[in-house]
């Protein structure tokens, strides 16, 4: 409890003065003296000088024997906290309808504490009478990709033609992640024999143990992600989008999370 107790005494430390604040984001760069942060800052010398000595005081920041300040192992520690508290509220109030209205259940809390790495995510929504635009987007994006990772609870109509039409070159990999139910239609709706051959050359088939609440697809160019509302229906209209190496690396992170909730099948 005692630990914990410091740990939010520093982030209350690091947040809710402006001052503070200012200087831990400077010395994130790197130390700097005195008059460089007052010239940087542009803060009246006293509240400056007040507002280290907290810091100090708090084990955040140290002056070395050339009168320079730094953030110590503890400063910088919380600097990156703050910072990913503010990725995070960025990411939850530029989409606030697209997270409140829709079952999160499926990303599990150590991999949506790091949501903020989707701060350049782009919401591609559907509206009468085009409600599948975002679906469809999704499928164009797909065809476009040499690598694909896709777990999904939902069939996407042509998925089996993507897989065994679009996708023939020794340089493309697949690996799909399935519930029972999807898996067998998809199944359905290949020919057994150009599925045999993909298995055999690019295409890996799990099937997951349970209901993931989200389609989500990580390629080597993109990531969507697409969600269950709050009242059980998938979401075909909504789909958070993204071509930025972080968010891809963040979805492969989910994605991974569910290799491990998935089993291998043999046919």
């Amino acid at each position: 409890m005692g630990e914990n107790a410091d740990v939010y005494k520093n982030l209350r430390l690091s947040i809710c003065s402006e001052h503070r604040r200012a200087l831990l984001f400077s010395l994130n760069e790197g130390k700097k003296p005195l008059a460089a942060l007052q010239k940087e800052l542009n803060v009246p010398s006293p509240a400056l000088i007040h507002a280290l000595r907290e810091l100090e005081g708090n084990h955040l920041v140290r002056q070395d024997r050339v009168r320079q300040y730094g953030l110590t192992t503890i400063g910088r520690s919380a600097v990156r906290k703050v910072i990913d508290f503010r990725r995070v509220m960025e990411v939850l109030t530029k989409h606030e309808a697209f997270w409140s209205e829709h079952d999160l259940s499926g990303i599990p809390d150590h991999i949506f504490d790091q949501i903020g790495s989707l701060r350049d995510a782009t919401l591609i929504t559907g509206t009468p009478p085009d409600i599948f635009k975002a679906m469809r987007r999704f499928v164009e994006l797909l065809q476009d990709s040499t690598i694909v990772r896709l777990v999904s609870p939902v069939y996407i109509p042509n998925i089996e033609a993507i897989v065994l039409d679009k996708f023939v070159s020794a340089e493309l990999r697949i690996e799909l992640l399935l519930t029972d139910e999807v898996l067998h239609h998809f199944i359905g709706e290949a020919e057994n024999v150009s599925l045999k051959e993909a298995r055999e050359i690019y295409l890996k088939l799990r099937v997951l143990r349970e209901d993931p609440k989200l389609v989500l697809v990580v390629t080597d160019r993109f990531m969507a992600l697409a969600l269950y509302r709050t009242d059980g229906t998938f979401d075909h209209s909504s789909t958070l989008t993204s071509e930025d190496p972080e968010a891809i690396a963040w979805s492969r992170q989910l994605f991974d999370h569910y290799v491990i909730e998935s089993d291998d099948i043999t046919f």
